[in-house]
């Protein structure tokens, strides 16, 4: 916790040396008036939460959901930056790309051409994955997906070039490191052994990527393809189709995901199977031709200027091509909530919500059905701490 005292004391410190020293020196570059634009937030999840869970006894807290440190702005019409931390993960470093775990993203974007039609990016940022789920504000979700949670990396270390065609479409490469941890600290954390497997040489991957808008902007597409390897010998492919409505006051995702891993290195399906053969947890191995795919929505309703509800649910797959099948578990996820917003122009809610995950295993796998309830009453708010 002093830590993160510590660095917040450094950051308010730095910007208030520089509007002071803004007029003593002068930048070696030479500086615009928009050099000057900066925005600085704090987002915070808070609640108190009851649950209940067919394998862990029943329990009830006070919980931070999500603190997060969200800095941005830009130095001209060119460059751009955006750095986001979260409070509640550790700093430790990440043995792939010397980050950190509580690193969301750290990154330059620069924009060129005549009508800044090009882009180029470099540091830890999003994954270009064609999901709404990761896109939107992370406060605004009660529970993730396990695609996101386990399959895919959403905030990746990357080299990206981007180009728009027109205003209403995108297309884009992105190269990024397949995973933040290396092949040993990524299986030894997880309980798993190489086996027979060994770390790849590149352990890359490339996302292919299109965001188009269609109907005066009411639907927007977010279409990705990625080919990885992070085990010697065994690829990746992953397409991600997400698709966004919105009209009038009624807003909408629906996210769907397939991906084939040579090598189980998302570990998730390989953790049911070993299970299954009563494999030694410190003893897991990973499996071959594993398939991961679902589907992802979440609606909203803003009915009057203060309040509105929002659903999510969401059902996914995970299965083996050469054991039992690609259906062996399959997880469920819904909530549903009850939104107030008191200031119009702020973004802050109160809200009281439902969220539950059911986890169900093929009959030949012999492994109970699992179950979470959990009811929480809290806030979240964007607080914005500096802004200029």
């Amino acid at each position: 916790m002093r830590k993160y005292l510590l660095f917040i004391f450094f950051l308010v410190s730095f910007f208030s040396f520089a509007r002071v020293s803004h007029t003593e020196e002068t930048d070696t570059l030479s500086a615009p008036s928009s050099a000057q634009k900066l925005l600085f937030n704090f987002y915070i999840n808070s609640n108190f939460s009851a649950e209940k869970h067919t394998h862990i006894p029943s329990s009830a807290a006070f919980r931070i959901e999500d603190a997060r440190l969200n800095l941005q702005g830009s130095y001209d019409d060119n460059l751009s930056y955006r750095i986001r931390m979260r409070l509640n993960r550790p700093f430790t470093p990440t043995s792939s790309d010397n980050a950190s775990v509580g690193l969301d993203f750290a990154f330059l974007t620069y924009t060129f051409g005549k009508e800044h039609q090009w882009e180029m990016r470099i540091g830890r940022a999003y994954g270009m994955i064609g999901s709404y789920e990761l896109d939107i504000n992370p406060l605004y979700e009660y529970i993730f997906s396990d695609h996101l949670n386990y399959v895919v990396n959403g905030f990746v270390t990357v080299l990206q070039a981007g180009y728009r065609i027109n205003n209403r479409h995108q297309i884009g490469i992105q190269g990024h490191n397949t995973l933040n941890e290396s092949f040993g600290t990524h299986l030894a954390n997880n309980g798993f052994v190489p086996g027979d497997f060994k770390a790849s040489k590149t352990p890359l991957g490339v996302y292919l990527y299109w965001m188009g808008t269609f109907f005066e902007n009411k639907l927007h597409t977010y279409y990705s393809y990625d080919f990885s390897q992070f085990v010697q010998g065994y690829y990746t492919h992953s397409i991600s189709l997400g698709n966004q409505l919105t009209i009038g006051n009624h807003s909408a995702y629906l996210d769907l995901i397939y991906s084939h891993m040579g090598a189980d290195y998302a570990l998730l399906g390989s953790k049911t199977l070993n299970q299954f053969e009563q494999v030694v947890p410190a003893n897991y191995t990973m499996r071959k031709n594993m398939v991961y795919k679902g589907l992802i929505s979440r609606y909203q309703y803003q009915f009057t200027d203060h309040w509105s509800i929002a659903a999510k649910v969401g059902v996914e797959f995970s299965g083996n091509q050469n054991i039992l099948s690609e259906h062996h578990r399959t997880n469920y996820i819904y909530s549903c909530a009850g939104q107030y917003e008191p200031f119009r122009t702020e973004d802050f809610r109160f809200y009281v919500a439902y969220i539950g995950n059911t986890i169900d295993y093929k009959k030949e796998l012999n492994i109970p059905l699992e179950q979470l309830h959990r009811i929480a009453l809290g806030m979240a708010y964007t607080l914005p701490l500096y802004k200029k």
